[in-house]
């Protein structure tokens, strides 16, 4: 998989940019460009991607952020959009504006909090919420296609109801089944169950294993068995410390 070109946008009035330091690890699997959405890089850092090869060009858009951010991204025809949000109020992934945004995008969507600051790569450290779902499958593809960049993987699926020690069985193996696919993709992966409300578990996930990204599947028609990375996604986009990425 290559990611040759990401659509950076955000709804700060001064962004730090602390999150392009992480992005310089897709250069590993073709980045090439990066469009601003109606902002400007600061000198220095517009340099040190330039060394990288890496070019930052800016756009400009009109209307609605969300509309704005979608129209940008087909017309630039990119690989990833990357948002950097304000949660002021917890309004913009509670809102319409992140869901409508997951729901009319076929693109992958990494959401960052302003006050994210990770001391590490955002690859560095994954965790990917898997429920067996078509959905969820395709988080995993997807994050398999990031094996060149990703340092270590904790793949984690939540049981929401009380399972007897045959589901138990069954659930170890299906998880450890993704673990070798995953080692077998030479991504140095684990795997773990947790149980209780699938939000907090895999942001509870995200802090045992010292997490940089989450990575989690949504889809616009979800199955009643997608649920579970359907609304969870946006729950915790809304909550997590660290950077969200969610596969449509």
């Amino acid at each position: 998989m290559e990611i040759r070109k990401v659509l950076y946008a955000t709804n700060l009035k001064e962004p730090t940019y602390n999150l392009f330091e992480g992005l310089l690890d897709i250069k590993k699997i073709g980045l090439e460009e990066i469009v601003l959405l109606s902002g400007s890089l600061p000198a220095e850092l517009r340099e040190r991607f330039s060394n990288h090869e890496i070019n930052i060009r800016e756009v400009e858009g009109s209307g609605p952020l969300v509309s704005k951010i979608l129209d940008s991204a087909k017309r630039e025809d990119v690989s990833l959009i990357v948002v950097n949000l304000r949660r002021e109020k917890r309004r913009f992934i509670r809102g319409s504006n992140a869901r409508n945004m997951a729901k009319n995008t076929s693109l992958p969507l990494l959401l960052i909090e302003e006050n994210s600051n990770p001391k590490k790569g955002i690859f560095d450290s994954v965790v990917l919420a898997t429920d067996w779902s078509a959905v969820a499958r395709r988080a995993l593809n997807y994050t398999i296609g990031l094996k060149e960049v990703i340092g270590v993987l904790d793949i984690v699926n939540v049981l929401n109801e009380k399972p007897t020690i045959r589901d138990i069985r069954q659930l170890k193996e299906r998880i450890e089944e993704i673990r070798k696919i995953c080692l077998k993709k030479k991504i140095d992966a684990e795997s773990h169950i947790y149980a209780g409300k699938t939000p907090e578990e895999i942001l509870l996930a995200a802090k045992d294993y010292n997490a940089t990204l989450i990575v989690m599947g949504t889809g616009s028609k979800s199955t009643v068995r997608e649920l579970f990375l359907g609304s969870a996604s946006y729950r915790v986009a809304e909550k997590a410390p660290v950077p969200v990425l969610i596969i449509p």
